[in-house]
């Protein structure tokens, strides 16, 4: 068998097995093979979206937080500044550390709100990718919608050890 494309000879089988192989995988327009790579080139398509998405997504939360981190970094040098020109100008010890404890508060703050975002960022970024996955997959699957975490009646005690 030869296969020919613009005059040229691209394939030519030698033998009864290969000429069975070559009518096997190349195929004309609207076989199951066709069918089967326009069904990948979707899957392959929903997939890149999804992961392009995602991380445009993740892109724009990061560029958020970091903004708000750098934000609160400067208000803290700020706060450190006016502080430290209070203490030096303060009429006495106690005074000074009133200055300090209170520049303390504020950086304490700041990382509490730093905390905070990062709990915050960890459960968007999980919930984009969880998103992401979704879309691939076509919705969560079985086995993410049942309750795992849930003992059953069929599961058996753990038993304890004595530490004593």
């Amino acid at each position: 068998m030869q296969m020919r494309f613009n005059g040229h000879v691209w394939f030519q089988a030698t033998s009864q097995r290969e000429d069975t192989m070559a009518d096997s995988t190349i195929s004309p327009a609207g076989t199951p093979l066709d069918r089967q790579a326009e069904q990948l080139r979707g899957q392959l398509r929903t997939q890149s979206e999804a992961f392009w998405e995602f991380q445009d997504r993740l892109l724009d939360h990061m560029e958020g937080i970091s903004r708000a981190w750098f934000l609160r970094r400067h208000e803290g040098t700020h706060a450190a500044l006016k502080t430290a020109s209070r203490m030096w100008a303060s009429a006495s010890p106690a005074d000074a550390m009133q200055e300090y404890a209170g520049w303390a508060n504020g950086s304490i703050e700041r990382l509490t709100r730093d905390a905070l975002d990062a709990q915050t960022h960890v459960a968007i970024v999980a919930d984009l990718l969880l998103n992401a996955t979704h879309k691939v997959m076509g919705g969560p699957s079985e086995a993410g919608q049942a309750d795992i975490m849930t003992p059953t009646d069929a599961d058996p005690p753990v038993a304890m050890r004595n530490a004593a």
